[in-house]
């Protein structure tokens, strides 16, 4: 019984090993052997589905119609097999409206599964074939494939012979010339010598060939590009037109006879695409060596033109990062942007890169494509990966969350498109204001009676972090606008911006604009209640908010910050107590880094004590003596309700977090459990501890990771080629060299283009 079971198909039937007929497959025809393929050749879904199109391209071949990408065409494959697995998953459930699904899915089975180019009626030249098309798309797939066009045949092999001489004529002639070479000269660049050959020359070979001339240009032979020469000519953004014109000026500026060269752009655009597919060979075969133990893979999404045409798709970058690594693995689109997407992109990425057995978290923004409880992207991807999983949320959105919350409760700029009015009227002004007059926070009652009490810890803490290296100006400028504020004494002069873009989205902005108009509120005129919202603004983001936002990368402080912040909210609620208790709100909605693996991070936190750490040993040891309670579901992120605050404050934290499960975070990332045994006096020089507080210490918990290469997707979308594979070894290659020229030093620029 189980094995006619495997044998048949939910709604298609039986498996085949092969398509057959006299007609274009069908989608029944595609799903037979793709089942085939997967069940008794033990393929996986990826590499069934490419085998059953290289099988289905054959009769599309043979019919002379024009085909999409094979990759195009497996995702297509994949999705109609995606759709019948939800089908038979909800087979068992009773109600008209599966039922009817599943009717409207069979009566489709038999129709053709179309992998015909957008443009190919356009492209075929005979009119049979397209009526052919047209018949095939019919129901029932009229029609069929019988017979040869002798007379095509006859011509298509006359057109092979005459390309077959021209082909050998060439070669011909290419013999008589100098060899080929990847070398140009020296000052060129001095990192070719793996392309070095020495340029041989030949003593003309008299040949037999009629000319209507009495002297035969030679052709170029020289080949200008190299691995480097492309990666630049791609990092600077340069199409293959405008590099036929700086090659040619290059070669002209160092007295070189451009004759030697062969420079056009359909040569240059054909060495380029090579240089790219093996530069992207070469960056995957030096990732795969490394053979990592584990990895964390980020994804953020940004919807974006597609390549070709004018429609718009979420452009979907994923990226692997572990100790000391970072790697790009691709920037597939989606048809749409939901959870099930999300899940399938990432997924055949890291099956692409073999990386399936190594990720040990997620990292993700907390959107409810990506969270959700039941259709989630970070739900389905578990359980498609079938094991349990770290959700390492991005702590920068879950605060840019609060932040949105609290200005939203502050009444502050009340506005029914995406910009604010009051920071538009503010920039419009921005000219007019004197930069050497400004308010600090001793000018006005309210903010002195809110920031008397931390103002010089605040302080302390921006002028610290001013020397630090920010990912965007906007964090110095944050930071410096604080310390102004209090009163501070910034190094140099005090230079204020101009004012950037302030629509809603840009939650760092907002707070930005907040304290640069309190600072100059005496200049521009405000109303009443637009004053009092940025005072309210002004002294959240001081008193409560900056700390919390600048520590937020650091994954070992991560619990103890979270319950640090928790108690800063409640307790602000003596300077403010609507904007606390909706700060709060939102906060306790959102304290993924107080479950019960996540606060395990906390036992490498030096502002933990030792009583602490010794109690959290005992307790992540527990689950050595109880077997039975190992059984249970590991807790993605800590459930506290508002009424519950003043008895969680009031807890040994984060003591009270840890549990038996807490230990499967050393499990996870390979950490021996030793130490624990051991008095945490002498836990810093222990290497198994080290060895963990380095590994959770380089754990990346925000998302700026992805939110890199959008905007890195965001740069080439529309440049150099709108070929989908051709993009992706693009982006690959301007990643790897940025990496490698992080600046235009000289010394950096000297060093050697190593493949």
């Amino acid at each position: 019984m189980f094995k006619m079971s495997r044998n048949k198909i939910f709604l298609v039937g039986t498996m085949n090993n092969q398509i057959t007929g006299s007609k274009l497959p069908s989608k029944r025809n595609c799903l037979s052997v793709l089942y085939y393929n997967m069940r008794n050749v033990h393929l996986n879904l990826n590499s069934s589905a490419l085998l059953t199109i290289d099988e289905c391209l054959i009769y599309w071949k043979k019919a002379r119609i024009p085909n999409q990408d094979r990759d195009n065409c497996a995702k297509k494959l994949k999705k109609l097999y995606e759709d019948l697995r939800s089908l038979e998953k909800n087979n068992t459930k009773i109600g008209n409206l599966y039922r009817l699904r599943e009717k409207q899915f069979e009566e489709t089975l038999d129709d053709l599964f179309d992998i015909a180019h957008s443009n190919a009626m356009n492209t075929i030249k005979i009119d049979e074939d397209k009526e052919f098309l047209l018949l095939q798309r019919q129901k029932g797939r009229v029609g069929c494939m019988l017979g040869r066009d002798i007379k095509l045949a006859e011509k298509e092999q006359r057109k092979a012979t005459r390309e077959d001489e021209e082909y050998k004529r060439k070669n011909i002639q290419q013999n008589s010339g100098y060899l080929k070479t990847a070398n140009i000269l020296n000052e060129f660049d001095s990192d070719t010598s793996e392309f070095e050959e020495t340029i041989i020359e030949e003593p003309e070979i008299e040949l037999n060939i009629p000319s209507s001339s009495t002297s035969v240009r030679k052709r170029a032979r020289r080949e200008i590009l190299t691995p480097r020469l492309s990666a630049c000519l791609d990092k600077c953004k340069i199409s293959d037109r405008d590099a036929v014109h700086l090659i040619t000026a290059c070669i002209e500026a160092v007295a070189l006879d451009i004759n030697d060269f062969a420079v056009n752009r359909t040569s240059i655009r054909n060495a380029r695409q090579i240089f790219r597919k093996n530069n992207t060979s070469n960056i995957k075969s030096k990732f795969i060596d490394l053979n990592l133990n584990y990895g964390i893979v980020h994804w953020d999404s940004k919807i974006l033109p597609t390549l070709v045409g004018k429609d718009k798709c979420d452009r979907l970058p994923v990226v692997i990062t572990a100790l000391k690594t970072e790697q790009l693995l691709g920037v597939p689109h989606l048809s749409r942007g939901t959870g099930n997407e999300i899940c399938s992109a990432v997924y055949d990425e890291l099956e692409n890169w073999g990386l399936l057995e190594k990720i040990q978290g997620f990292v993700f923004d907390t959107t409810a494509s990506n969270s959700g409880r039941l259709s989630g992207a970070c739900v389905l991807l578990e359980q498609k990966l079938g094991r349990n999983v770290l959700f390492l949320a991005c702590r920068h959105h879950i605060f840019e969350i609060i932040l949105q919350a609290v200005f939203i409760e502050a009444k502050f700029a009340p506005s029914s498109g995406p910009d604010i009015p009051l920071f538009k009227r503010f920039i419009d002004n921005w000219k007019n204001i004197n930069k050497n007059e400004y308010s600090v926070w001793t000018d006005d009652s309210m903010t002195f009676d809110i920031l008397n009490n931390v103002r010089d810890e605040v302080l302390d803490f921006a002028e610290k972090r001013l020397q630090d290296c920010f990912p965007s100006d906007d964090y110095k400028e944050f930071l410096q606008l604080i310390v102004i504020f209090l009163g501070g004494k910034l190094k140099g002069n005090v230079n204020f911006r101009q004012p950037g873009a302030y629509h809603l989205a840009r939650w760092m902005a907002k707070g930005i604009y907040s304290l640069k108009i309190l600072l100059f509120k005496n200049q521009f005129k405000l109303t009443s209640t637009e004053e009092m919202s940025l005072k309210k603004i002004s002294c959240f983001i001081i008193k409560c908010y900056a700390e919390v936002w600048f520590t937020a990368p650091n994954a070992i402080k991560a619990p103890i910050n979270d319950i640090l912040f928790i108690k800063k909210l409640y307790n602000y609620k003596n300077d403010d107590k609507k904007i606390a208790e909706t700060a709060l709100k939102k906060f306790i909605n959102h304290l993924w880094y107080l479950s019960d693996e996540c606060v395990a991070f906390s036992i490498f936190d030096n502002r933990v004590t030792i009583e602490q750490k010794r109690k959290m040993a005992i307790k992540m040891l527990m689950n050595e003596l109880d077997e039975y309670e190992q059984v249970g579901e590991v807790k993605k992120k800590h459930s506290l309700k508002i009424e519950d605050i003043p008895n969680f404050i009031h807890q040994d934290l984060p003591v009270d977090l840890i549990t038996y499960k807490s230990i499967q975070l050393l499990n996870r990332f390979n950490i021996q459990t030793n130490f624990l045994l051991l008095d945490p006096k002498c836990w810093e020089e222990n290497e198994e501890y080290k060895k963990g507080k380095e590994i959770i210490g380089s754990l990346k918990v925000v998302n700026d990771t992805a939110e890199r290469h959008v905007k890195l997707m965001e740069e080439f979308n529309s440049k150099i080629t709108k070929n989908e594979e051709q993009k992706q070894f693009l982006l690959q290659t301007v990643q790897d060299y940025r990496r490698k020229y992080p600046n235009h030093n000289r010394e950096t620029m000297c060093k050697p283009y190593k493949l």
